[in-house]
């Protein structure tokens, strides 16, 4: 047989590699168990909520840069640096829930709805 032929005999056979088999848990020891569909919902409103949040104290940061231009009071400093520093808050506490499952998945999602209605109670309705 030629060498070309040989070769070519050679790549037509299926390679074989080394493998192991995967086992049935998929590797893992502890797997989590999917959230089910109101923990995702509840997570995904309170995502909203910290983002939404963010985008608020965004806009009152440019307000009263606005409102200190043209000689005007503004919303105030202590109120815009209130509502900036729980909007970043809420963004790490909503970090904490969007990576845990569970009891402080659950907490975190809860402290972001405490946060960022509080806020707004406190500094626009109260």
């Amino acid at each position: 047989m030629s060498r070309r032929a040989e070769e070519r005999r050679r790549d037509a056979l299926p390679r074989q590699h080394r493998t192991r088999p995967v086992p049935a848990g998929g590797g893992r020891r502890h797997a989590h168990r999917p959230s089910g569909r109101s923990g995702a919902a509840a997570r995904g409103l309170s995502g909203a909520l910290a983002a939404g949040s963010l985008v608020l104290a965004l806009v009152l940061v440019g307000v009263q840069f606005w409102a200190t231009g043209e000689g005007q009071q503004g919303p105030g400093v202590p109120a815009v640096i209130a509502q900036l520093v729980t909007s970043l808050v809420a963004l790490a506490v909503q970090a904490v829930a969007d990576r845990h499952r569970g009891l402080t998945g659950g907490v975190a999602t809860l402290g972001v709805y405490v946060l960022v209605l509080g806020s707004l109670w406190f500094w626009w309705w109260a």
